[in-house]
């Protein structure tokens, strides 16, 4: 399979660690927020850190 190399592969880096940093941060707000844990359900900010990492995803998606 081809591999993208010079400006392609490095805007490939950077999309994949906006993905990477926009999921880790959302997994770790629901993991350490009691109002995310306690009702089962994103809080604002949760909710807020998800829309984020969905914009991240369907970014990654249009760059491939």
């Amino acid at each position: 399979m081809h591999k993208p190399a010079g400006r392609v592969a490095a805007q490939h880096g950077v999309t994949d660690a906006a993905l990477q940093t926009t999921y880790a941060a959302f997994i770790r707000h629901t993991q350490a927020c009691a109002e995310c844990r306690r009702g089962g359900m994103d809080c604002a900010d949760a909710s807020e850190l998800r829309r984020v990492y969905r914009a991240a995803k369907r970014r990654a998606g249009e760059a491939r």
